[in-house]
């Protein structure tokens, strides 16, 4: 897959394929600035990099006497691209894993937001100043998750995080975006061209994940 933008760099698909794990993932060609193509590259590298070592505990190595029952996990993770321009570049990372010692199959949000003109990492907490509000205010965002075919699913989502109370949110918020175990609450955030998105990890009959959006105008100018 190649995506042309027509403002100095594509966006082109490699993909990683090994056994039972497939990753798909974007790299970007510049047209001129080959420093900056490098340096956005290994951003996005360093946290394809980050996600897999998240399930590498899971990859273990079947006993010699149990080579022919044993049945190993399976990860395949894609991508969206959220947002591409001049300023922003959000990838959107879907990971879906299954063991099959697990009850279910499990399905992660992970995210990569790249200031392009200085060439560094974004996480929520640059996008949003205020993280307390967050934890105020999250579920009066728009809720764009699809049901998974449970009644009243906006009123499901909702009770749950509410229920875990202003105080764990709030340590939640302030972990967003980082890829690993001190990423509390497992919230990520992106961009799309008028709104910012969370998402926030929930139990698996509500879906793994939900996502909220917010138009960008209503929240910081400064990043529209």
């Amino acid at each position: 897959m190649e995506q042309k933008n027509g403002l100095g760099y594509e966006i082109k698909e490699n993909v990683f394929q090994r056994n039972s794990t497939y990753v798909a993932y974007p790299v970007i060609v510049s047209e001129a600035d080959s420093e900056k193509q490098d340096i956005w590259n290994k951003i996005i590298l360093d946290d394809i990099g980050r996600i897999l070592k998240n399930y590498s505990a899971y990859a273990f190595t079947p006993h010699p006497e149990e080579r022919d029952i044993f049945q190993p996990d399976t990860l395949h993770i894609t991508y969206e691209i959220k947002r591409s321009d001049k300023r922003y570049l959000s990838i959107l990372y879907v990971a879906d894993f299954y063991s099959p010692y697990a009850a279910y199959p499990t399905q992660m949000i992970y995210t990569t937001n790249i200031d392009l003109e200085h060439g560094r990492s974004l996480k929520l907490s640059d996008f949003i100043t205020d993280i307390k509000s967050l934890a105020d205010n999250i579920t009066s965002w728009k809720l764009v998750s699809k049901p998974n075919g449970i009644k009243e699913y906006n009123k499901a989502v909702t009770d749950y995080i509410n229920g875990l109370g202003k105080e764990i949110l709030l340590m939640g918020f302030k972990s967003a975006d980082i890829i690993g175990p001190d990423n509390y609450l497992g919230i990520f955030s992106y961009l799309t061209p008028d709104k910012l998105g969370i998402s926030i990890s929930v139990p698996n009959y509500l879906g793994d994940h939900v996502e909220f959006e917010k138009p960008l105008k209503e929240i910081n100018q400064d990043i529209s």
